[in-house]
């Protein structure tokens, strides 16, 4: 198969990119028909993805790293997943993201003292950061399956950012055709009033843990609608606030899939820095001490 027709971009051009209130695109039909139609008839069933974790109204992924080696996965899922983890598939957001990644983050290539193009990447390993597996290359991507229970309408999550090491993030919404809900959109927020958000050059002043944001701070300026084949991406930065919308209660679980890219090498050196509240700042400290973490949950987020 093409492999160009199994990428989510497949579709996409530089005209797709808006750049404010920061680089993203929101493309419907990504993939070709018949494609995503294979895809959505052979996503695992939900009970994989939950991988003998107790089923609840919140979110469970299952990643590339397992999914590729399972049996129970086709092979299109597999050969889909490990395109989205390679290095053609970076190149292809260097191809289309590159120039607003450079003026978003324009130290990034000097701290890797490389371009963009020559950044490496490897599949990302169980532990994320704290895996040493995961900061041998400079990029580690991730291609997972998302499903997000609300038998009980609740809201998926607020407004908030996403960690300073991810360089993009994308879902590709699998929406089940018997899923009668409404809501679990991803809406793209910017700031009421910058100053409150923005103490400094590439900070952001956060709420609650782990980095969400009041509601009344924010306001939607655009929205994904979690439609089947629709495909979401943005640059992350300390702008990159988003939330997923209210959804309604169904027994149907929302299905997507993530990607993310992850520069677990830079370390202190961020994206960008998480201003929390002095109480929450001790709720970090405490929950990563070898002992004292269980003080933390006496601290309310």
């Amino acid at each position: 198969m093409n492999k160009n027709k199994l990428s989510i971009l497949s579709n996409t051009s530089t005209l797709d990119v808006k750049t404010e209130p920061y680089p993203h695109l929101v493309i419907k039909n990504a993939l070709d028909p018949e494609i995503f139609k294979q895809l959505a008839d052979e996503y695992p069933n939900p009970a994989l993805v939950l991988n003998g974790r107790e089923k609840k109204d919140t979110w469970y992924d299952y990643p590339a790293c397992l999914a590729t080696k399972n049996d129970a996965i086709t092979p299109l899922w597999k050969e889909f997943m490990a395109y989205h983890t390679s290095q053609a598939f970076y190149q292809d957001i260097v191809n289309l993201f590159g120039d607003v990644i450079a003026q978003t983050h324009p130290k990034l290539s000097k701290h890797y003292n490389k371009p963009l193009n020559k950044f490496t990447t490897s599949v990302r390993q169980m532990g994320a950061a704290k895996n040493p597996v995961n900061h041998q290359a400079d990029v580690s991507l991730e291609c997972q399956f998302y499903v997000n229970y609300t038998e009980k309408a609740r809201t998926v999550r607020g407004p908030h950012i996403d960690r300073p090491t991810e360089l993009y993030a994308a879902l590709l919404y699998f929406r089940d055709e018997k899923d009668d809900s409404s809501g679990s959109n991803l809406d793209v927020c910017t700031a009421k009033d910058p100053s409150t958000l923005y103490p400094k050059n590439k900070q952001i002043k956060v709420d609650h843990l782990p980095m969400e944001i009041e509601a009344n701070k924010v306001e939607v300026v655009e929205t994904a609608v979690y439609e089947a084949n629709t495909l979401v991406l943005f640059i992350n930065s300390e702008k990159s606030i988003h939330a997923v919308s209210p959804r309604t209660a169904t027994p149907v679980a929302r299905r997507h899939i993530n990607f993310t890219a992850d520069l677990f090498a830079i370390k202190d050196n961020a994206l960008f820095e998480v201003i929390h509240k002095a109480d929450k700042k001790l709720k970090v400290w405490l929950e990563s001490q070898p002992v004292i973490w269980r003080l933390a949950k006496f601290l309310k987020d």
